[in-house]
């Protein structure tokens, strides 16, 4: 399991980590003590399983510099929710330098280099750098979960998800809900080149995907007989096949291609407002597959 977990609660009213938000009001229950539970639940059946009372099932959470520390001390007090130490792995994510200007100079202030965060997409990266994947297939590991801070229904979804990934043999799979034309979500599409000869599964952000849609007969986003977009809600929860990511992450170093989505200074769109992030977002891994890999979906109900 790895658990991306770099935000804080700010926008949501609260003023410490996401994880520490309380997920369940009649018992006070926090976002990770619902997520240790339900890894140690899975545990204890997998135990039971395989007659191996010393299985665990281990799990990385990625944090930033605003949650590192926050997270280990909400860990520490509560005495890892029930979880072993050793069990938990923390991958720490660093700010990158901002871009100035259309040309990608390096943004400076005060003598200083500006630095922001680089987006969720880090923790390939970082999987890789720490050398956790690699360590993971060598126990013997064949599949990972992929999720965020704040969705405590993705373990309600997962046996179901992690059996299609199986018997489809996907090296990767998108848990997708049904997406209204024109939501504020990403949707899983399938692009082909001009050539017609490659193809990709991958979510596209919205604001990409009513544009891209415009220059097709569809003319844009539009629901279809079902309601709803033909193209399904991307909600971030990832499942991968370990043997099939780790070698995708050695031919990249684990670096996901990167993209800006600065504010522009006027419609011009020639000069940036202020100075904007470097991005990379961890629903981009398909752009690593190669051909052999099997790229899908699976679509619940909303």
């Amino acid at each position: 399991f790895v658990l991306v977990a770099g935000g804080l609660g700010e926008r949501l009213g609260f003023p410490g980590i996401k994880i520490g938000i309380t997920a369940e009001v009649t018992t006070g229950m926090v976002f990770f003590e619902l997520y240790a539970k339900f890894i140690l639940a899975f545990q204890a059946y997998a135990r039971r399983s395989t007659s191996d009372p010393t299985l665990v099932l281990p799990l990385a959470i990625m944090t930033s510099g605003d949650t590192h520390d926050k997270t280990m001390q909400l860990l520490e007090d509560n005495g890892y929710f029930g979880l072993e130490r050793d069990q938990v792995k923390l991958m720490k994510q660093e700010l990158v330098p901002a871009l100035a200007d259309v040309d990608a100079s390096i943004a400076a202030k005060d003598g200083k280099v500006e630095m922001k965060p680089h987006g969720h997409g880090d923790v390939h990266a970082l999987l890789h750098q720490t050398g956790l994947a690699g360590r993971w297939v060598d126990e013997g590991r064949e599949w990972l979960l992929i999720f965020q801070d704040t969705n405590p229904l993705t373990f309600r979804s997962f046996c179901a998800v992690l059996g299609v990934s199986v018997a489809k043999d996907f090296a990767m799979n998108m848990v997708a809900v049904p997406r209204l034309a024109k939501e504020a979500i990403g949707g899983i599409c399938t692009l082909q080149d001009t050539a017609g000869k490659n193809t990709c599964t991958i979510n596209v952000e919205y604001n990409q995907l009513e544009p891209l849609l415009k220059e097709t007969p569809a003319g844009g986003d539009v629901a279809d007989a079902s309601g709803f977009s033909p193209y399904p809600g991307n909600i971030n929860v990832l499942v991968f096949k370990l043997s099939s990511m780790v070698k995708c992450l050695q031919s990249s170093a684990g670096i996901v291609p990167e993209f800006v989505n600065p504010k522009w200074a006027d419609s011009t769109k020639t000069k940036f407002k202020s100075p904007t992030r470097l991005e990379c977002m961890m629903q981009d891994f398909p752009r690593l597959c190669g051909d052999d890999d099997r790229v899908g979906f699976t679509q619940l109900d909303r």
